[in-house]
């Protein structure tokens, strides 16, 4: 670490010995709420929605007709030499499109916008989800640094008590060097959690386009994800599924494309020299000797089979990540009642009457360690155990988000 940044954190950790720094605390709602508004992820996926609804309206337009002007037999030699033999034509061609190439491309159009909207929705859970799990994290980061706050201030009064014993013959200088030496740990505890909690903290802050930099996650309980029936689809789902059918939309267009199209045209011809005029018509179509569309038929079907296989290994996921976000969570809960129990209050307990027993020469200063050691083990464990539950249900929200 460089020194200035260990400064840094050092100046933040004794900002937060003085008391609370943390800006008005940011629920749980509020950050999501902020952050699909100022995600840009969000903000690409509604462009990219748009993008596809414009390209539906513009796959049912038909093509455009053509207006021609020929005037010939003029410049030449001869009787030609001026434009008094000149033959004017002026004619129509409008281009009729065969094998159903227009609705293919309808279909196609709108099975994107369909996948567009999917994306969309897609791109708002996952966001969900980080933001839940950051949210969590900045909760969890922030109760380490407060617990590694008040462990840095019980080792800096038993460095005091034990340097007052050792001078007046109470304890060996022994003592004294194993108090600062838990003071230095316990200094740099309060180092490392304060680079944890700044981490956090600009992680939830770039989710949420905050600026804000005492940011501070709000206490609060998560909900419980809505129960899904067991052959819902997932949005992993739904999205393969939407993209299988634009596989198969393009498909029908390939082989639509395949079928050449018809040109007609009419128009009306005016012989200058006898002041005659004359109509003609003409039709005109490609013979498909060459090129009859083939390979891209033959791509489209492998894409719409790829199409296929993600969609049955989405099915398969989307089992997979529903199981293991109800058994995480189960676990999860299971252990947070375990710890949050007897078990955290007998340890806060004993490391109280440890400390006052310590001062009064009835426990050592091994014993006090062990009881504040196991203290601060169990607030630790509760404190992971409560984001481990953060993320469960973030996890199991985010498999059955629709």
């Amino acid at each position: 670490m460089s020194k200035s940044l260990g400064t840094l954190l050092f100046a933040g950790m004794l900002a937060m010995a003085g008391g609370p720094a943390f800006a008005e605390p940011v629920s749980l709602s509020d950050a999501l709420a902020r952050g699909q508004e100022m995600s840009p992820r969000i903000a690409t996926a509604k462009a990219e929605l748009k993008a596809a609804e414009g390209r539906a309206v513009q796959a049912g337009v038909r093509p455009n007709p053509e207006v021609s002007v020929e005037v010939e037999n003029f410049s030449g030699t001869g009787p030609y030499r001026t434009f008094r033999s000149t033959e004017t034509t002026v004619s129509v061609a409008q281009p009729f499109e065969l094998g159903g190439k227009r609705r293919a491309r309808k279909e196609v159009a709108a099975a994107e916008r369909d996948y567009a909207r999917i994306a969309l929705r897609r791109a708002e859970a996952d966001l969900a989800y980080d933001i839940v799990v950051a949210h969590a994290g900045l909760r969890a980061a922030e109760e380490r640094a407060d617990l590694a706050r008040k462990g840095l201030a019980r080792a800096v009064e038993l460095a005091r008590i034990a340097e007052t014993l050792v001078d007046v013959g109470r304890d060996p200088p022994l003592t004294k060097l194993r108090a600062d030496a838990l003071l230095a740990e316990a200094r740099a505890e309060a180092l490392r959690t304060m680079s944890e909690l700044l981490n956090a903290r600009q992680r939830l802050a770039l989710l949420i386009g905050s600026d804000d930099g005492e940011l501070s996650a709000e206490i609060g309980d998560m909900p419980m994800p809505p129960a899904l029936p067991a052959d819902a689809q997932s949005l992993d789902e739904r999205l393969a599924a939407a993209e299988r059918d634009a596989a198969s939309a393009r498909v029908r267009l390939a082989q639509a494309e395949g079928v050449p199209d018809v040109t007609a045209s009419g128009g009306v011809r005016r012989f200058r020299e006898s002041n005659d005029t004359a109509f003609l018509v003409s039709l005109s179509i490609p013979l498909p000797v060459f090129n009859r569309n083939r390979g891209n038929i033959h791509a489209a079907s492998a894409e719409g089979d790829a199409a296929e296989a993600r969609l049955a290994q989405s099915r398969l996921d989307t089992r997979y990540s529903r199981r293991e976000a109800e058994l995480l969570l189960a676990a999860a809960n299971e252990r947070l009642t375990a710890l949050s129990g007897a078990g955290l209050f007998q340890a806060n307990e004993a490391a109280r009457v440890a400390e006052i027993g310590y001062q009064q020469g009835k426990f050592t200063l091994i014993e006090l360690i062990d009881a504040q050691e196991a203290q601060t083990g169990a607030n630790l464990k509760l404190i992971e155990a409560q984001f481990d539950r953060a993320r469960a249900l973030a996890a199991l929200g985010r498999a059955n988000a629709q």
